[in-house]
């Protein structure tokens, strides 16, 4: 059976679901790249907490998707592996200019720490 996804479009972005690997990349990339170009917000927001697994092909098909778009855009509420996968790959350090990352709170101690990788 291969994986389910969704993506749900909302007043300020997209709300995505399931699991972004290699064999609904493609897919995935084209309906969130309508998304994205079919949006006059100033600030797009992608919601990843109902990801609960993306691969390297899914992380490929999420970066073409924000670099599409001029402006703002915001990476909100990935599940902690996603997030581990973003913050492994640059994303959260300014790799992407104007993408912002928000970690999620389950990642974060008191004092601002991380917490270590599962």
């Amino acid at each position: 059976m291969p994986p389910t996804w969704d993506l749900d479009r909302t007043a300020e972005g997209v709300v995505v679901h399931g699991e972004i690997d290699l064999g609904v990349a493609d897919t995935f990339e084209v309906k969130a790249s309508a998304a994205v170009m079919g949006s006059a917000v100033g600030a797009f927001l992608i919601d990843l907490s109902g990801v609960t697994f993306m691969d390297s092909a899914g992380l490929r098909a999420l970066i073409r998707v924000l670099e599409q778009r001029d402006g703002q855009r915001m990476i909100v509420q990935p599940s902690r592996q996603v997030f581990m996968l973003l913050r492994l790959c640059g994303l959260t350090n300014g790799a992407l200019p104007n993408v912002l990352v928000r970690e999620p709170a389950s990642t974060v101690q008191p004092g601002g720490l991380l917490d270590p990788p599962v």
